[in-house]
């Protein structure tokens, strides 16, 4: 990686060895910075067996290894502590058998953890295992790249050869700390009547990589929640204390990586699922489809895949993202939508250039509503995580819109993450230091300064690889989980934040987590914060819970704020263990998940969101339901082949006469 500071950016390239260093020893690396050098054994050979010791490896330059150090994440517990972790990961298309590091090193530090040589095993093509580096020493800085350089040997035959890796751990910035947000401009178009041929959808070879392995914290034992979220079925109409208004599939075409949002809002229902949009207007009992690519031109941003929904009471209106190269916000109101049939809409271009981000590619994006302000976060390859805001007043207005943006270095740990829902005045996001301390981020309405500080938690599991199979043998969260052909370096979005909230005067974060003598599946891990009106907020752990079962993978948490109760609603994606992965609805403390799916078909490339939104408010329900948005597999109905997604909107929530307080 490099790094790049300036007075208002701090740049660096994720998953990218250094390219530019050569050690003392004249050792040489290919384009990726890295090295191999094969070594001809120098012990005494006869006819029955090879000698091999270590002093072998005293090796010439040679062809690369085709491994690579991937996905760096570091953290400071002192000046003097230094605490990482990364991938290795086998790019090549031969597997790399009796892998070990021998050596981990940075520069004025002394290697604590782990113990060395540490055998890898065998490294299969486009796999990778995570590694801990930790380290006690001379100063560590915030704020910085520190070089890393692994070293170990592997076989080939009856060689044994030698590779040397770099790479730069991120060490995030000096906590408690602030910053100043960049301003930018869009210019607003009009489009109406889907006048464009369609395009495929096109893809830069960037979305859904591994970029911040979260490394693993001291020890501080957790008490787990005493009862356990069982899966059930969702029943149809009202049981005591939870109605089932709604659930229904949208019957449209969609792509194997659903990826479903959506929001409701004036008698509309408007959807998405990655290349596919769709809307109702009779409550979500049929959906008409929409092809983004013939509503927008083929031009700056285009089309590519990824897209986030939201409804704006204030303004009434309709927000829609769509990825391609940088993002496409467009608007429109319930009423233009049934008018137009979908297809009338204003927009702005938010093209990498303005964030002074060219060359760089955005991907996994979210949206967020507060009280004057619409949120907007992605993640920026070779830049880091980057969260916007702009008034929902001047998109209204539908004219020139001015984006308050941060600086993408300052939150790189943040990878992945997703911004609060319900948020109020104040946006939160967050990311993990280790396994035992978070990073709290912060942004308040009327001010233009970011502030982040560190929360201390009780110890989860990070491991990796995980497998939770479906009754047809695939792993659901393989993907989620594990390095793949498509991300060698390790598995996305793994542990990063997606479900947050905001109730009072408590703040919600969810992520996936592992397995530990606690929890023998993975399972949702969830701290919710007490925060008051400071600038920035006084912040303490109010609860650390986890939503789990022994038997039952529980995985991909969103969640929203039930305006009626204040409670915190959740949807998610569960299986495994003889269960094929489905959609799952509920309440957090009813212990209980709803089943919205009937998946028939596994698959090990799910994900990579689902959603839940607070439904406006009306007459009949005020403010008592939530819209939830996920999806299920199944095999296409004869005469058909192969397996399909199966998205649902569900409208689900509290009985109405639960309603103590409206929002």
């Amino acid at each position: 990686m490099t790094f790049a500071l300036g007075h208002s950016t701090a740049v660096f390239v994720p998953n990218r060895p250094v390219t530019s260093q050569k050690s003392n020893d004249h050792d040489n690396y290919d384009a990726k910075g890295q090295e191999e050098k094969p070594c001809k054994d120098r012990d005494r050979k006869d006819r029955r067996k090879y000698r091999d010791d270590d002093k072998d490896c005293d090796c010439l330059s040679s062809a690369a290894s085709k491994l690579a150090a991937q996905a760096p994440g570091a953290s400071l517990q002192n000046p003097s502590t230094l605490l990482s972790a990364f991938t290795i990961a086998n790019l090549g298309t031969e597997e790399r058998k009796n892998v070990k590091v021998t050596s981990l090193s940075v520069p004025g530090g002394n290697l604590t953890t782990p113990s060395l040589p540490l055998s890898l095993g065998t490294l299969n093509p486009n796999s990778s295992k995570t590694l801990e580096g930790n380290f006690s020493g001379g100063t560590f800085a915030a704020n910085t790249h520190i070089p890393l350089t692994v070293r170990g040997t592997f076989s080939a035959g009856r060689e044994t050869r030698c590779f040397t890796l770099k790479v730069e751990l991120p060490v995030p910035p000096a906590a408690p700390g602030s910053a100043q947000v960049s301003t930018t401009k869009a210019q607003p178009h009009t489009v109406k009547g889907a006048p464009y041929p369609h395009q495929r959808p096109k893809f830069d070879g960037h979305e859904n990589l591994a970029n911040w392995t979260v490394p693993t914290g001291p020890i501080k034992p957790v008490e787990p929640t005493p009862k356990t979220t069982v899966p059930q079925k969702a029943p149809i109409g009202d049981p005591p204390a939870i109605d089932f208004v709604v659930n229904n599939d949208w019957r449209i075409g969609q792509s194997a990586t659903a990826e479903p949002s959506g929001a409701s809002g004036g008698g509309v229902v408007f959807v998405s699922s990655n290349w596919f949009a769709a809307f109702s207007h009779d409550g979500g009992s049929t959906f008409h489809q929409l092809d983004p690519t013939t509503i927008f031109p083929n031009d700056a941003v285009g089309f590519c895949c990824d897209q986030v929904v939201q409804y704006a009471p204030q303004i009434d209106r309709f927000i829609w993202l769509l990825q391609g190269n940088g993002y496409r916000i467009a608007m429109a109101s319930p009423a233009d939508i049934i008018a137009s049939n979908g297809t009338a809409w204003t927009y702005w271009n938010l093209t990498p250039d303005i964030f002074n981000q060219a060359g760089h590619g955005f991907d996994y994006p979210d949206l967020s509503l507060g009280d004057n302000f619409l949120y907007m976060t992605w993640d920026i390859f070779g830049s880091g995580h980057l969260v916007a805001r702009t008034s929902l007043a001047g998109i209204q207005a539908a004219g020139t819109i001015e984006i308050d943006y941060t600086n993408p270095g300052d939150s790189g740990n943040a990878w992945g993450s997703h911004l609060t829902q319900n948020t109020g005045n104040e946006i939160f996001w967050a990311g993990h230091n280790s396994t035992s301390q978070m990073r709290i981020y912060t942004l308040k309405e009327g001010s233009n300064t970011y502030f982040w500080q560190d929360i201390n938690i009780s110890s989860w599991a990070n491991n990796s690889p995980l497998s939770s199979a479906s009754p047809d043998g695939q792993n659901w969260i393989d993907f989620l989980m594990d390095p793949t052909t498509q991300n060698p370096g390790g598995g996305f979005p793994k542990n990063a934040v997606l479900g947050l909230t905001r109730s009072s005067n408590q703040v919600w974060f969810a992520w996936s987590a592992g397995t530990d003598r606690n929890f023998p599946r993975p399972h949702v891990e969830m701290v919710s914060l007490n925060v008051d009106n400071a600038q920035p907020p006084h912040l303490g752990v109010a609860h650390q819970v986890q939503i789990w079962n022994p038997a039952y993978t529980f995985a991909y948490p969103a969640l929203a704020t039930n305006a009626c109760t204040g409670e915190v609603g959740f949807s998610l994606e569960g299986g495994g263990d003889g269960n094929f992965e489905n959609h799952l609805v509920g309440f957090w403390g009813d212990f209980i998940a709803y089943i919205t799916t009937e998946s028939n078909a596994g698959d090990t490339r799910f994900g990579d969101y689902v959603t839940i939104r607070q439904s406006p408010s009306t007459r009949d329900n005020p403010g008592n339901l939530f819209d939830a948005f996920g999806y299920g597999r199944n095999t296409v109905p004869p005469p058909g082949t192969g397996v399909q997604s199966d998205p649902h909107y569900v409208l689900f929530g509290r009985p109405a006469s639960s309603c103590q307080v409206i929002r």
